[in-house]
Protein backbone atom coordinates (compact mmCIF):
# COMPACT_ATOMS: atom_id res chain seq x y z
CA UNK A 1 0.00 0.00 0.00
CA UNK A 2 1.60 3.41 -0.70
CA UNK A 3 0.24 6.35 1.79
CA UNK A 4 -3.15 6.94 1.40
CA UNK A 5 -2.74 10.31 2.48
CA UNK A 6 -1.18 10.44 -1.06
CA UNK A 7 -4.45 10.47 -2.77
CA UNK A 8 -7.25 11.89 -1.22
CA UNK A 9 -8.24 14.58 -3.88
CA UNK A 10 -11.20 12.51 -5.34
CA UNK A 11 -12.74 12.12 -1.73
CA UNK A 12 -16.11 14.36 -3.02
CA UNK A 13 -16.83 11.55 -5.74
CA UNK A 14 -16.18 8.62 -3.11
CA UNK A 15 -18.28 10.04 -0.93
CA UNK A 16 -20.85 10.29 -3.39
CA UNK A 17 -20.79 6.68 -5.09
CA UNK A 18 -20.81 5.40 -1.43
CA UNK A 19 -23.64 7.59 -0.45
CA UNK A 20 -25.49 5.58 -3.18
CA UNK A 21 -24.44 1.96 -1.69
CA UNK A 22 -26.02 3.59 1.81
CA UNK A 23 -28.81 1.52 1.53
CA UNK A 24 -27.05 -1.78 2.00
CA UNK A 25 -25.54 -0.99 5.60
CA UNK A 26 -28.36 0.86 7.24
CA UNK A 27 -29.15 -0.54 10.40
CA UNK A 28 -32.67 -1.57 11.14
CA UNK A 29 -35.03 0.30 13.58
CA UNK A 30 -34.85 -1.08 17.26
CA UNK A 31 -38.52 -0.62 17.33
CA UNK A 32 -41.19 -3.42 16.32
CA UNK A 33 -44.38 -1.05 15.64
CA UNK A 34 -47.35 -3.96 15.84
CA UNK A 35 -51.43 -3.46 15.63
CA UNK A 36 -52.38 -1.85 18.51
CA UNK A 37 -49.02 -2.78 20.84
CA UNK A 38 -45.79 -1.85 20.16
CA UNK A 39 -42.41 -3.11 21.31
CA UNK A 40 -38.75 -2.29 22.02
CA UNK A 41 -35.48 -3.23 23.21
CA UNK A 42 -34.20 -0.07 25.55
CA UNK A 43 -30.96 -2.02 25.63
CA UNK A 44 -30.08 -3.91 23.11
CA UNK A 45 -30.00 -2.64 19.30
CA UNK A 46 -30.74 -4.23 16.14
CA UNK A 47 -28.03 -5.14 13.77
CA UNK A 48 -28.83 -5.30 10.29
CA UNK A 49 -32.85 -5.56 10.45
CA UNK A 50 -32.55 -9.11 12.09
CA UNK A 51 -30.89 -10.20 15.46
CA UNK A 52 -30.18 -8.34 18.46
CA UNK A 53 -26.45 -9.20 19.38
CA UNK A 54 -25.58 -10.25 23.23
CA UNK A 55 -23.13 -11.06 25.44
CA UNK A 56 -22.75 -14.66 26.68
CA UNK A 57 -22.92 -12.99 30.69
CA UNK A 58 -26.01 -10.57 29.90
CA UNK A 59 -28.60 -11.49 33.15
CA UNK A 60 -31.67 -10.06 31.75
CA UNK A 61 -33.62 -8.89 28.32
CA UNK A 62 -35.87 -5.94 28.85
CA UNK A 63 -38.55 -5.75 26.73
CA UNK A 64 -40.84 -2.56 26.83
CA UNK A 65 -44.45 -2.16 25.29
CA UNK A 66 -46.61 0.80 24.45
CA UNK A 67 -49.22 -0.33 27.01
CA UNK A 68 -48.99 -2.29 30.40
CA UNK A 69 -49.34 -5.68 29.92
CA UNK A 70 -52.25 -7.98 31.24
CA UNK A 71 -50.21 -10.63 33.72
CA UNK A 72 -52.41 -13.09 33.34
CA UNK A 73 -51.74 -13.22 29.50
CA UNK A 74 -47.87 -13.58 30.02
CA UNK A 75 -48.11 -17.36 31.14
CA UNK A 76 -47.30 -19.51 27.83
CA UNK A 77 -47.47 -16.05 25.33
CA UNK A 78 -44.01 -15.09 25.99
CA UNK A 79 -41.51 -18.05 25.31
CA UNK A 80 -37.68 -18.17 25.22
CA UNK A 81 -35.84 -20.93 23.29
CA UNK A 82 -32.87 -22.06 21.42
CA UNK A 83 -33.20 -23.40 17.56
CA UNK A 84 -33.72 -26.85 19.47
CA UNK A 85 -35.44 -26.61 22.27
CA UNK A 86 -37.69 -24.41 24.98
CA UNK A 87 -35.81 -23.03 27.76
CA UNK A 88 -38.33 -21.44 29.41
CA UNK A 89 -37.05 -23.23 32.83
CA UNK A 90 -34.04 -21.64 32.61
CA UNK A 91 -35.67 -18.19 33.06
CA UNK A 92 -38.58 -16.31 34.76
CA UNK A 93 -40.37 -13.28 33.77
CA UNK A 94 -40.69 -10.00 35.69
CA UNK A 95 -43.50 -7.99 34.85
CA UNK A 96 -44.10 -3.91 35.59
CA UNK A 97 -46.67 -1.93 34.11
CA UNK A 98 -45.42 -1.68 30.44
CA UNK A 99 -42.03 -3.68 31.47
CA UNK A 100 -40.97 -6.89 30.84
CA UNK A 101 -38.17 -8.86 32.13
CA UNK A 102 -36.55 -12.06 30.84
CA UNK A 103 -34.33 -12.76 33.66
CA UNK A 104 -32.12 -15.86 33.78
CA UNK A 105 -31.45 -17.98 36.31
CA UNK A 106 -28.47 -18.19 38.61
CA UNK A 107 -25.96 -20.66 36.84
CA UNK A 108 -27.50 -20.10 33.56
CA UNK A 109 -25.30 -18.70 30.79
CA UNK A 110 -25.98 -18.59 26.89
CA UNK A 111 -23.08 -20.29 24.93
CA UNK A 112 -21.31 -18.24 22.37
CA UNK A 113 -22.45 -18.31 19.01
CA UNK A 114 -25.07 -19.29 19.69
CA UNK A 115 -28.88 -18.47 18.52
CA UNK A 116 -31.92 -17.63 21.15
CA UNK A 117 -35.52 -16.43 20.24
CA UNK A 118 -37.91 -14.66 22.33
CA UNK A 119 -41.71 -15.52 20.76
CA UNK A 120 -44.12 -13.28 21.28
CA UNK A 121 -48.40 -14.95 20.81
CA UNK A 122 -51.51 -12.87 19.62
CA UNK A 123 -52.75 -13.95 22.59
CA UNK A 124 -50.57 -11.81 24.82
CA UNK A 125 -52.82 -8.83 25.59
CA UNK A 126 -52.41 -5.64 27.25
CA UNK A 127 -54.59 -4.46 30.22
CA UNK A 128 -56.80 -2.63 27.44
CA UNK A 129 -57.08 -6.07 25.47
CA UNK A 130 -54.36 -4.88 22.92
CA UNK A 131 -52.45 -7.63 21.06
CA UNK A 132 -50.51 -8.52 18.19
CA UNK A 133 -51.59 -9.87 15.10
CA UNK A 134 -49.68 -12.22 14.52
CA UNK A 135 -46.79 -13.94 16.32
CA UNK A 136 -44.02 -12.31 16.77
CA UNK A 137 -40.33 -13.55 16.93
CA UNK A 138 -37.10 -11.96 18.27
CA UNK A 139 -33.38 -13.46 17.18
CA UNK A 140 -30.50 -13.24 19.21
CA UNK A 141 -27.00 -13.99 18.72
CA UNK A 142 -24.20 -14.00 21.60
CA UNK A 143 -21.27 -12.93 21.37
CA UNK A 144 -18.01 -12.70 23.65
CA UNK A 145 -16.16 -9.32 25.26
CA UNK A 146 -12.65 -11.00 24.83
CA UNK A 147 -11.20 -13.24 22.21
CA UNK A 148 -11.72 -16.82 23.17
CA UNK A 149 -13.21 -16.36 26.31
CA UNK A 150 -14.84 -19.33 27.31
CA UNK A 151 -13.65 -21.91 24.60
CA UNK A 152 -12.64 -24.85 24.99
CA UNK A 153 -12.11 -26.05 21.13
CA UNK A 154 -10.21 -24.40 18.21
CA UNK A 155 -12.68 -22.58 16.35
CA UNK A 156 -11.17 -19.78 15.26
CA UNK A 157 -9.15 -18.17 12.44
CA UNK A 158 -6.77 -15.06 13.58
CA UNK A 159 -6.23 -12.43 10.48
CA UNK A 160 -3.43 -10.25 10.52
CA UNK A 161 -1.78 -8.33 7.75
CA UNK A 162 0.27 -5.15 6.64
CA UNK A 163 3.06 -5.32 9.69
CA UNK A 164 5.37 -4.40 7.32
CA UNK A 165 8.77 -5.28 8.85
CA UNK A 166 12.22 -3.94 7.27
CA UNK A 167 15.74 -4.57 7.32
CA UNK A 168 17.86 -3.14 9.88
CA UNK A 169 19.06 -0.40 8.23
CA UNK A 170 15.17 1.43 7.46
CA UNK A 171 14.87 0.06 11.58
CA UNK A 172 18.04 2.17 12.52
CA UNK A 173 17.58 4.96 10.09
CA UNK A 174 14.18 5.41 11.46
CA UNK A 175 12.02 4.86 7.85
CA UNK A 176 10.99 1.32 8.93
CA UNK A 177 7.04 1.49 9.51
CA UNK A 178 7.36 -1.60 11.84
CA UNK A 179 9.11 -0.97 15.09
CA UNK A 180 7.20 0.13 18.17
CA UNK A 181 4.53 -2.38 18.12
CA UNK A 182 6.66 -5.77 18.48
CA UNK A 183 6.30 -6.66 21.96
CA UNK A 184 2.34 -6.09 21.73
CA UNK A 185 2.57 -8.15 18.29
CA UNK A 186 5.07 -10.94 19.91
CA UNK A 187 2.32 -11.05 23.15
CA UNK A 188 -0.88 -11.63 21.01
CA UNK A 189 1.18 -14.12 19.21
CA UNK A 190 2.54 -15.91 22.19
CA UNK A 191 -1.38 -15.24 23.66
CA UNK A 192 -2.75 -17.87 20.29
CA UNK A 193 0.06 -20.54 21.14
CA UNK A 194 -0.76 -21.00 24.71
CA UNK A 195 -4.10 -20.95 24.08
CA UNK A 196 -6.59 -23.20 22.86
CA UNK A 197 -8.94 -21.12 20.47
CA UNK A 198 -7.28 -20.57 17.15
CA UNK A 199 -7.40 -23.41 14.23
CA UNK A 200 -5.69 -20.94 11.43
CA UNK A 201 -3.65 -17.99 11.60
CA UNK A 202 -3.53 -15.93 8.37
CA UNK A 203 -1.51 -13.33 7.45
CA UNK A 204 -2.73 -11.39 4.79
CA UNK A 205 0.09 -9.75 3.27
CA UNK A 206 2.88 -7.09 3.85
CA UNK A 207 4.61 -9.15 6.72
CA UNK A 208 7.91 -8.07 4.66
CA UNK A 209 8.33 -4.42 3.35
CA UNK A 210 10.84 -4.02 0.11
CA UNK A 211 9.50 -0.87 -0.83
CA UNK A 212 9.85 1.43 1.58
CA UNK A 213 13.46 2.22 0.76
CA UNK A 214 14.71 5.72 0.06
CA UNK A 215 15.22 5.92 -3.23
CA UNK A 216 18.86 7.84 -3.05
CA UNK A 217 19.59 4.26 -1.40
CA UNK A 218 20.63 0.90 -3.04
CA UNK A 219 17.38 -1.52 -2.09
CA UNK A 220 20.06 -4.35 -1.65
CA UNK A 221 22.60 -3.36 0.88
CA UNK A 222 25.52 -4.94 -0.72
CA UNK A 223 27.73 -4.16 2.07
CA UNK A 224 25.60 -6.14 4.39
CA UNK A 225 26.10 -8.66 1.64
CA UNK A 226 22.29 -8.03 0.44
CA UNK A 227 22.37 -8.54 -3.49
CA UNK A 228 19.07 -9.61 -4.67
CA UNK A 229 15.05 -10.27 -2.85
CA UNK A 230 15.67 -13.54 -1.43
CA UNK A 231 19.00 -11.90 0.77
CA UNK A 232 16.79 -8.93 1.36
CA UNK A 233 13.66 -11.00 2.68
CA UNK A 234 16.05 -13.27 4.86
CA UNK A 235 17.93 -9.96 6.27
CA UNK A 236 14.34 -8.71 6.79
CA UNK A 237 13.55 -12.16 9.09
CA UNK A 238 16.23 -12.05 10.73
CA UNK A 239 16.86 -8.56 12.30
CA UNK A 240 16.85 -8.22 16.31
CA UNK A 241 13.10 -6.12 15.88
CA UNK A 242 11.93 -8.69 13.62
CA UNK A 243 13.37 -11.96 14.63
CA UNK A 244 10.99 -12.49 17.74
CA UNK A 245 8.35 -12.40 15.75
CA UNK A 246 9.17 -14.75 13.08
CA UNK A 247 10.50 -17.31 15.74
CA UNK A 248 6.69 -16.81 16.91
CA UNK A 249 5.40 -17.48 13.22
CA UNK A 250 7.49 -20.87 13.27
CA UNK A 251 6.24 -22.14 16.37
CA UNK A 252 2.85 -21.95 14.96
CA UNK A 253 3.76 -23.26 11.70
CA UNK A 254 5.23 -25.84 13.33
CA UNK A 255 2.23 -26.62 15.90
CA UNK A 256 0.09 -29.71 14.86
CA UNK A 257 -3.25 -28.37 16.26
CA UNK A 258 -2.99 -24.89 13.91
CA UNK A 259 -2.30 -23.69 10.09
CA UNK A 260 -0.33 -20.54 9.34
CA UNK A 261 -1.39 -19.30 5.71
CA UNK A 262 0.75 -16.74 3.72
CA UNK A 263 -1.26 -14.43 1.21
CA UNK A 264 1.45 -11.91 -0.29
CA UNK A 265 0.62 -8.26 -0.55
CA UNK A 266 2.09 -5.37 -2.59
CA UNK A 267 4.95 -4.89 -0.51
CA UNK A 268 6.26 -7.91 -0.74
CA UNK A 269 4.77 -9.19 -3.93
CA UNK A 270 8.88 -10.62 -5.11
CA UNK A 271 8.84 -13.17 -1.99
CA UNK A 272 8.31 -16.68 -3.77
CA UNK A 273 7.40 -19.71 -2.09
CA UNK A 274 10.98 -21.12 -1.72
CA UNK A 275 12.36 -18.33 0.20
CA UNK A 276 9.20 -17.85 2.42
CA UNK A 277 9.40 -21.66 3.83
CA UNK A 278 12.82 -21.75 4.11
CA UNK A 279 12.14 -18.41 6.47
CA UNK A 280 9.37 -20.18 8.11
CA UNK A 281 9.91 -23.87 7.67
CA UNK A 282 5.82 -25.03 7.52
CA UNK A 283 4.05 -22.04 6.06
CA UNK A 284 0.94 -22.65 3.89
CA UNK A 285 1.82 -20.54 0.80
CA UNK A 286 -1.39 -19.02 -1.06
CA UNK A 287 -0.80 -17.55 -4.08
CA UNK A 288 -3.01 -17.90 -7.01
CA UNK A 289 -1.11 -14.96 -9.69
CA UNK A 290 2.46 -13.32 -9.25
CA UNK A 291 2.69 -11.38 -6.52
CA UNK A 292 -1.06 -11.93 -5.79
CA UNK A 293 -2.99 -14.16 -3.32
CA UNK A 294 -6.23 -15.72 -2.55
CA UNK A 295 -7.71 -18.11 -0.03
CA UNK A 296 -10.83 -19.76 0.45
CA UNK A 297 -10.68 -21.65 4.20
CA UNK A 298 -14.32 -22.29 3.50
CA UNK A 299 -16.73 -22.15 0.85
CA UNK A 300 -18.86 -19.37 2.36
CA UNK A 301 -15.31 -17.35 2.55
CA UNK A 302 -12.88 -15.49 0.60
CA UNK A 303 -9.76 -14.00 1.97
CA UNK A 304 -6.65 -11.67 0.11
CA UNK A 305 -4.32 -8.87 0.66
CA UNK A 306 -6.52 -6.17 -1.24
CA UNK A 307 -3.93 -4.33 -3.37
CA UNK A 308 -5.56 -6.58 -6.82
CA UNK A 309 -7.81 -3.79 -6.95
CA UNK A 310 -5.72 -0.97 -6.52
CA UNK A 311 -4.66 0.60 -9.55
CA UNK A 312 -1.31 1.71 -8.22
CA UNK A 313 0.06 -0.98 -6.47
CA UNK A 314 -1.70 -4.53 -8.14
CA UNK A 315 1.32 -6.07 -10.19
CA UNK A 316 2.02 -4.43 -13.69
CA UNK A 317 3.15 -7.25 -15.82
CA UNK A 318 2.65 -5.50 -19.14
CA UNK A 319 4.35 -2.56 -18.79
CA UNK A 320 7.90 -4.16 -18.85
CA UNK A 321 8.37 -7.50 -20.02
CA UNK A 322 9.30 -9.92 -17.12
CA UNK A 323 8.85 -7.13 -14.35
CA UNK A 324 5.58 -6.41 -12.23
CA UNK A 325 6.40 -3.72 -9.91
CA UNK A 326 3.80 -0.95 -10.27
CA UNK A 327 3.87 2.65 -10.17
CA UNK A 328 3.24 2.84 -6.60
CA UNK A 329 6.80 1.26 -5.74
CA UNK A 330 8.88 4.42 -6.87
CA UNK A 331 6.50 6.49 -4.84
CA UNK A 332 6.65 4.57 -1.56
CA UNK A 333 10.86 5.28 -2.75
CA UNK A 334 10.02 8.72 -2.54
CA UNK A 335 8.19 8.79 0.86
CA UNK A 336 11.13 6.77 2.41
CA UNK A 337 13.46 9.37 1.36
CA UNK A 338 11.04 11.70 3.33
CA UNK A 339 11.11 10.16 6.39
CA UNK A 340 14.52 9.11 6.50
CA UNK A 341 15.50 13.34 5.73
CA UNK A 342 13.19 14.34 8.00
CA UNK A 343 14.51 16.91 10.66
CA UNK A 344 12.19 19.34 12.58
CA UNK A 345 8.96 18.34 10.21
CA UNK A 346 7.16 15.66 11.27
CA UNK A 347 4.73 13.41 9.81
CA UNK A 348 0.85 14.85 9.12
CA UNK A 349 -0.82 11.25 10.34
CA UNK A 350 -4.41 10.97 8.44
CA UNK A 351 -3.66 13.53 5.77
CA UNK A 352 -5.00 10.60 3.43
CA UNK A 353 -3.25 11.19 -0.54
CA UNK A 354 -4.72 12.86 -3.41
CA UNK A 355 -5.81 10.78 -6.73
CA UNK A 356 -7.08 11.53 -10.42
CA UNK A 357 -9.25 10.11 -13.08
CA UNK A 358 -6.14 9.60 -14.99
CA UNK A 359 -2.58 7.72 -14.35
CA UNK A 360 -0.73 11.24 -15.29
CA UNK A 361 -2.35 12.88 -13.50
CA UNK A 362 -2.58 10.59 -9.97
CA UNK A 363 1.20 10.34 -10.29
CA UNK A 364 1.97 14.13 -10.55
CA UNK A 365 0.02 14.58 -7.47
CA UNK A 366 1.37 12.06 -5.72
CA UNK A 367 4.83 13.18 -6.49
CA UNK A 368 4.19 16.72 -5.44
CA UNK A 369 2.46 16.67 -2.21
CA UNK A 370 5.84 13.94 -0.96
CA UNK A 371 8.11 16.84 -2.51
CA UNK A 372 6.45 19.63 -0.97
CA UNK A 373 5.73 17.60 2.08
CA UNK A 374 9.15 16.92 2.75
CA UNK A 375 10.83 20.44 1.29
CA UNK A 376 12.58 18.11 -1.30
CA UNK A 377 15.23 18.52 -3.90
CA UNK A 378 14.51 15.82 -6.57
CA UNK A 379 16.33 16.60 -9.71
CA UNK A 380 13.02 14.64 -11.42
CA UNK A 381 14.96 14.34 -15.21
CA UNK A 382 18.20 13.31 -12.96
CA UNK A 383 18.87 9.16 -12.72
CA UNK A 384 18.94 9.26 -9.01
CA UNK A 385 16.61 6.35 -8.49
CA UNK A 386 19.21 3.24 -7.42
CA UNK A 387 17.80 0.41 -8.16
CA UNK A 388 20.71 -2.54 -8.11
CA UNK A 389 18.26 -5.25 -10.24
CA UNK A 390 15.44 -5.27 -7.81
CA UNK A 391 12.50 -6.78 -10.21
CA UNK A 392 15.21 -7.28 -13.04
CA UNK A 393 15.59 -3.38 -13.39
CA UNK A 394 19.06 -2.17 -13.62
CA UNK A 395 18.69 1.14 -12.80
CA UNK A 396 19.59 3.81 -11.98
CA UNK A 397 16.60 5.68 -13.11
CA UNK A 398 14.80 8.82 -13.24
CA UNK A 399 11.00 9.94 -11.69
CA UNK A 400 9.90 11.33 -14.95
CA UNK A 401 11.67 8.43 -16.77
CA UNK A 402 9.42 6.27 -14.54
CA UNK A 403 6.22 8.25 -15.07
CA UNK A 404 6.59 8.07 -19.25
CA UNK A 405 7.27 4.18 -18.83
CA UNK A 406 4.11 3.46 -17.20
CA UNK A 407 1.86 6.83 -18.79
CA UNK A 408 2.90 5.41 -22.25
CA UNK A 409 0.40 2.05 -22.12
CA UNK A 410 -0.68 1.84 -18.32
CA UNK A 411 -4.44 2.78 -18.61
CA UNK A 412 -4.51 0.81 -22.40
CA UNK A 413 -3.39 -1.93 -21.20
CA UNK A 414 -5.60 -2.17 -17.58
CA UNK A 415 -8.10 -4.84 -18.90
CA UNK A 416 -5.56 -7.17 -20.12
CA UNK A 417 -3.62 -6.57 -16.61
CA UNK A 418 -6.85 -7.09 -14.60
CA UNK A 419 -7.54 -10.65 -16.70
CA UNK A 420 -3.44 -11.51 -16.26
CA UNK A 421 -4.04 -10.83 -12.62
CA UNK A 422 -6.68 -12.73 -12.19
CA UNK A 423 -9.53 -10.16 -11.58
CA UNK A 424 -13.15 -11.55 -10.72
CA UNK A 425 -15.17 -8.31 -11.99
CA UNK A 426 -13.11 -5.99 -14.19
CA UNK A 427 -13.09 -2.68 -12.77
CA UNK A 428 -12.78 0.55 -14.71
CA UNK A 429 -9.42 3.07 -14.53
CA UNK A 430 -11.29 5.28 -12.44
CA UNK A 431 -12.30 2.65 -9.52
CA UNK A 432 -9.29 1.51 -9.39
CA UNK A 433 -7.69 4.57 -8.88
CA UNK A 434 -10.27 5.71 -6.13
CA UNK A 435 -9.31 2.04 -4.46
CA UNK A 436 -5.47 3.81 -3.71
CA UNK A 437 -7.68 5.50 -1.03
CA UNK A 438 -10.90 4.32 -0.58
CA UNK A 439 -11.45 1.20 2.30
CA UNK A 440 -12.45 -1.35 -0.22
CA UNK A 441 -15.79 -1.87 0.78
CA UNK A 442 -17.60 -1.25 -2.52
CA UNK A 443 -15.30 -3.22 -4.61
CA UNK A 444 -15.33 -5.98 -1.51
CA UNK A 445 -19.12 -6.26 -2.78
CA UNK A 446 -18.70 -5.46 -6.24
CA UNK A 447 -16.14 -8.62 -6.51
CA UNK A 448 -17.99 -10.84 -4.41
CA UNK A 449 -21.13 -10.01 -3.40
CA UNK A 450 -22.66 -8.31 -6.27
CA UNK A 451 -25.07 -10.02 -8.77
CA UNK A 452 -21.91 -10.03 -11.43
CA UNK A 453 -19.78 -11.78 -8.90
CA UNK A 454 -19.20 -14.89 -10.77
CA UNK A 455 -18.68 -16.59 -6.89
CA UNK A 456 -20.56 -15.28 -3.87
CA UNK A 457 -19.32 -15.03 -0.27
CA UNK A 458 -20.92 -14.45 2.76
CA UNK A 459 -17.62 -13.11 4.25
CA UNK A 460 -15.05 -10.82 2.34
CA UNK A 461 -11.60 -10.70 4.13
CA UNK A 462 -9.02 -7.88 3.09
CA UNK A 463 -5.84 -6.27 4.19
CA UNK A 464 -3.85 -3.34 2.35
CA UNK A 465 -5.62 -0.14 3.49
CA UNK A 466 -4.50 -0.36 6.78
CA UNK A 467 -8.16 1.06 7.83
CA UNK A 468 -9.79 -1.38 10.15
CA UNK A 469 -13.08 -1.95 9.36
CA UNK A 470 -16.21 -4.77 9.58
CA UNK A 471 -19.21 -3.56 7.58
CA UNK A 472 -22.57 -5.62 6.52
CA UNK A 473 -23.31 -5.73 2.73
CA UNK A 474 -27.42 -5.96 2.82
CA UNK A 475 -29.06 -7.13 -0.44
CA UNK A 476 -32.75 -5.61 -0.43
CA UNK A 477 -33.92 -6.03 3.79
CA UNK A 478 -31.23 -9.47 4.77
CA UNK A 479 -27.88 -9.16 5.34
CA UNK A 480 -25.70 -10.84 2.42
CA UNK A 481 -22.29 -10.64 3.59
CA UNK A 482 -19.89 -9.10 6.36
CA UNK A 483 -16.63 -6.85 4.87
CA UNK A 484 -13.73 -7.49 6.83
CA UNK A 485 -10.44 -5.49 6.72
CA UNK A 486 -7.56 -6.04 9.51
CA UNK A 487 -6.01 -2.58 9.67
CA UNK A 488 -2.30 -2.50 10.20
CA UNK A 489 -0.09 -3.25 13.03
CA UNK A 490 2.75 -0.15 11.45
CA UNK A 491 3.80 2.48 13.83
CA UNK A 492 0.94 4.59 15.30
CA UNK A 493 2.64 7.97 14.11
CA UNK A 494 2.54 6.56 10.33
CA UNK A 495 -1.77 6.42 10.67
CA UNK A 496 -4.68 8.53 11.51
CA UNK A 497 -6.55 4.59 12.14
CA UNK A 498 -5.82 2.17 15.22
CA UNK A 499 -3.12 0.20 14.63
CA UNK A 500 -2.71 -3.20 16.30
CA UNK A 501 -6.17 -4.24 15.25
CA UNK A 502 -6.84 -8.14 13.69
CA UNK A 503 -9.87 -10.04 13.11
CA UNK A 504 -10.91 -13.31 14.63
CA UNK A 505 -13.45 -15.26 13.01
CA UNK A 506 -15.78 -18.14 14.23
CA UNK A 507 -16.79 -20.23 11.50
CA UNK A 508 -20.18 -21.61 11.90
CA UNK A 509 -18.67 -25.32 10.88
CA UNK A 510 -15.94 -24.75 13.72
CA UNK A 511 -19.15 -23.85 16.23
CA UNK A 512 -22.06 -25.78 15.09
CA UNK A 513 -24.02 -22.80 15.56
CA UNK A 514 -25.39 -22.14 11.85
CA UNK A 515 -23.85 -18.48 11.50
CA UNK A 516 -20.33 -16.76 10.74
CA UNK A 517 -19.10 -14.30 13.63
CA UNK A 518 -16.30 -11.89 12.45
CA UNK A 519 -14.65 -9.84 15.38
CA UNK A 520 -12.51 -6.76 15.15
CA UNK A 521 -10.07 -5.84 17.87
CA UNK A 522 -7.38 -3.92 18.87
CA UNK A 523 -4.31 -5.31 20.96
CA UNK A 524 -4.23 -3.07 23.67
CA UNK A 525 -6.88 -0.84 24.84
CA UNK A 526 -5.08 2.42 24.74
CA UNK A 527 -4.33 3.69 21.15
CA UNK A 528 -1.90 6.29 22.60
CA UNK A 529 0.32 4.26 24.39
CA UNK A 530 2.16 1.15 24.04
CA UNK A 531 3.04 -0.76 27.28
CA UNK A 532 5.57 -3.51 27.84
CA UNK A 533 3.87 -5.14 30.51
CA UNK A 534 -0.30 -5.06 29.80
CA UNK A 535 -1.30 -5.69 26.49
CA UNK A 536 -5.12 -7.08 26.29
CA UNK A 537 -7.64 -7.06 23.26
CA UNK A 538 -10.39 -4.86 22.78
CA UNK A 539 -13.34 -5.18 20.70
CA UNK A 540 -14.08 -2.78 18.11
CA UNK A 541 -17.15 -4.34 16.80
CA UNK A 542 -18.80 -7.60 16.14
CA UNK A 543 -21.02 -8.56 13.16
CA UNK A 544 -22.89 -12.00 12.50
CA UNK A 545 -24.19 -13.45 9.59
CA UNK A 546 -26.07 -16.85 8.84
CA UNK A 547 -24.57 -19.57 6.87
CA UNK A 548 -27.65 -21.19 5.67
CA UNK A 549 -29.08 -18.28 3.79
Amino acid sequence: MIHRRIFSLLAVPLVVISCLFQFSCRKGETEYKLYQLSLKLPKLELKNGVFYPINTREPSIEMEFSQPIDPSTVEGNISFSDPVKKLDTACSLIITGRSVVLKFNAGFELNEGSKYFITLTTKLKSLSGASFTTNRILEFRTSSLYAGSGSTGRDAILCISDIHMGEARGIAQKYCWFSENQKALTTLLDDVIAGKQVREVLILGDLFDEWTIPYRDLPFDTTSGIRNSVDYFRSVATAPVNKPVIDRLRTIASDGNMKLVYIPGNHDMLLDRQTLEEIIPGVIWQADFKGLGRYSPLPEMVMEHGHRYDFFCCPQPLINPGQILPPGFFVSRLDAQGLKDRIAATRIAGKDAATGLEFLLAWTLAYEYLVVQYSMTVHPDSANILMTGIDGIPGPCSFNGIRDLYNASIEEQWPATQTMNGTPVPIPVAMALLNSMSDLFLTAVYEYMSPLAPVKYKVVVFGHTHDPVLKVYSNGTEPAGIYANSGSWINQELSSKPVRTYLLIWPGSFTDTGNDRVGLYQFNADNNSVSEEFFAPKLLELQQISVSR
